[in-house]
């Protein structure tokens, strides 16, 4: 009777691993209350896997195999084989450095200023800064700054700020997303820095199940207005195919929300990346929850995390090359 039990809770974990695997391949929408699921770590559907080792007859020669391998089409790890490291491709004609780092108010001016010169960026979004407008119009030489209250750029062509969406008619704060415009080795270029809900602007404690269950609704369908906003500025906005869009999502590319809205465009580490490319620092999950996207006006070349710096979360960073950019 035991064993009996054992074999049938075996193959029910071998069944729920296929299932969040197919929903991941697939992109496909389970319940609200599984709207994170795309957080789950791949030590975690391995372990479901455990038992069936164990506890299975000859079948687990198939379903196992079976079950392992959607895990690892599923899983977000990256392996490119086509991306060049950063000293190959300095010598670049019309290569474009951007990086994405959500400082969560903790890494001062001057620090991310030395990053971006070290690092030789050519672009920096940065999300969450430790002050409104934390760095001034004309304060380095070389270097144009824009900030829309917390989402700030620094960037080595010149800035023209454009639009930006408030999250206040939506019931929260601050700026979700900041517009603005670039003239990129002689092409346009919209560059548009994001900061998107988090489940933590909704509080942390939830009472009941059903009252979790409410909750997590009301983020994703909070998530799915500012993704359908975001995109219909960049609609209003664009006159070409050039857009660069970088920052916190609060999802990861295995979310079917992000599939529905940002599929359509090329996301650097998910092309040019290596690992898991964690951005959120966590000591159980680790989640790449930020973001650099780009048209396909844009070839991507490279991508990956870069060191941490004091903040909750981790700068992502990539190396583009603009088609039928003029070259330098």
């Amino acid at each position: 009777m035991i064993l009996a039990l054992c074999r049938a809770a075996s193959l029910l974990l071998l069944c729920m691993v296929l299932v969040v695997c197919g929903a991941f391949i697939f992109n496909k929408e389970l319940f609200d209350i599984f709207y994170f699921l795309d957080f789950l770590p791949d030590y975690v559907l391995l372990l479901m896997c455990v038992p069936s080792v164990f506890f299975l007859g000859k079948s687990k020669r198939y379903l196992v195999p079976l079950a392992i391998l959607a895990i690892f089409l599923a899983s977000p790890f990256k392996v490119s084989f086509f991306s060049e490291t950063p000293s190959e491709i300095a010598g670049k004609n019309s290569q474009i450095k951007i990086a994405s780092y959500n400082v969560a108010q903790r890494v001062e001016k001057a620090q991310l200023y030395n990053w971006f010169i070290e690092q030789n960026l050519d672009i920096l979004f940065i999300q969450e800064a430790s002050r409104l407008g934390q760095f001034n119009v004309g304060e380095y030489d070389g270097v144009y700054t824009n900030c829309v209250q917390r989402l700030c750029i620094l960037s080595r062509f010149e800035l023209q700020e454009l639009d930006s969406l408030d999250r206040k008619p939506l019931g929260g704060w601050g700026r979700f997303v900041s517009l603005h415009s670039a003239k990129i080795k002689g092409k346009s270029v919209l560059l548009a820095n994001v900061h998107f809900a988090s489940i933590s602007n909704f509080g942390y404690r939830f009472n009941t199940l059903k009252g979790f269950e409410s909750k997590v609704s009301l983020f994703k369908d909070a998530k799915a207005v500012e993704f359908g906003l975001a995109q219909a500025l960049l609609d209003k906005w664009s006159n070409n195919d050039a857009v660069i869009i970088a920052g916190d999502f609060n999802i990861t590319d295995r979310n079917y929300q992000y599939e529905q809205y940002w599929g359509d465009l090329y996301n650097l580490f998910a092309v040019g990346g290596n690992g898991y490319g964690s951005t959120r620092k966590n000591r159980l999950v680790s989640p790449r929850i930020d973001h650099l996207l780009v048209s396909n006006a844009f070839t991507p070349i490279h991508s990956e995390v870069g060191d941490d710096m004091g903040s909750d979360h981790l700068p992502i960073q990539g190396v583009v090359v603009l088609k039928g950019a003029e070259s330098e």
